[in-house]
């Protein structure tokens, strides 16, 4: 089964890579480390407890070996965070960095990157603190963090017996486990002490919380400060109301245009829970 859902998976997103600006020779590095990966995760994982890779050079360490295989999949294969910059030297906000797999992937595109990433688990954190040490990556500010509205402390709901879970949440209903409590920060307080006037990509996946954040880069006029997001958004969390419309009225009212990649199985299901990624550009 596990092979199936593989093949099934690797198919339905093969038109993700192959429609990506990554040049010829990089979409094949891509397909060969896919494959390599998930022969790993199939034969080798379990009998060898892997924890760690190497991806184009870059070590990897994870929880487990699954997870280096999804967020392959997901970050490098599906491209999901694939963005294009004219500037060299990007600033980039990676909130909800987990181990920092989409740090790495922006590395990897744009080696001058400047890179503020937000991890609120402190076990989670730890592993990225270890992938950006290990790999020497320059300009990378982590913050034990998560991203808010408000600045302070934070109710943060964690599986301890799935640790660096890509679920955690500061929404009970997404993680319905263990609570402890973290540090969390301002996004548009952030930019503000930093002065920062231009960034140019803000990858954002923090399990439902980026309604109010969205809300408060708004309300202190920040968004005018962003050129590009990449936001899975998170719709119909068990018990919250459809509120779509009013995210992307947000952007629509400062400018931004958008495209939408999500899928519902059946289509006419209720009260269904979907992951929607959103690509938010000028």
């Amino acid at each position: 089964m596990a092979l199936i859902g593989i093949i099934y998976g690797g198919l339905n997103n093969f038109a993700y890579l192959v429609k990506s600006k990554h040049s010829f020779k990089n979409k094949l590095r891509i397909l060969l480390t896919w494959t390599r990966i998930n022969f790993k995760f199939l034969f080798l994982s379990k009998l060898f407890k892997l924890k760690r890779e190497r991806i184009f050079g870059y070590k990897i360490n994870a929880f487990d070996y699954g997870t280096i295989r999804f967020l392959f999949e997901e970050i490098f294969y599906r491209n999901e965070y694939l963005f294009n910059s004219k500037n060299k030297k990007p600033i980039i906000f990676d909130c909800g960095a987990n181990i920092g797999f989409a740090t790495i992937f922006f590395k990897w595109l744009y080696p001058e990157s400047e890179i503020y990433a937000f991890e609120p688990d402190k076990k989670t954190f730890e592993i990225l603190k270890k992938n950006v040490s290990q790999n020497k990556l320059k300009n990378v500010h982590l913050f034990n963090s998560a991203i808010s509205d408000k600045n302070g402390k934070i109710d943060f709901f964690v599986d301890s017996k799935s640790p660096g879970s890509l679920v955690m949440s500061t929404k009970q209903e997404r993680m319905p486990k263990d609570k402890i409590t973290v540090e969390c920060l301002s996004l548009s307080s952030l930019i503000e002490d930093k002065n920062l006037s231009k960034i140019d990509y803000v990858k954002m996946d923090i399990e439902g919380s980026e309604n109010e954040v969205i809300q408060d880069l708004d309300k202190n006029n920040q968004l005018k400060n962003i050129s590009k997001f990449s936001i899975e958004y998170h719709h119909k969390i068990s018990g919250h109301k459809s509120q779509l419309s009013k995210f992307l009225q947000i952007f629509e009212n400062n400018g931004f245009e958008y495209q939408i990649d999500t899928r519902c199985i059946p289509i006419n299901a209720e009260d269904k829970f979907q992951d929607v990624l959103l690509y938010i550009y000028r």
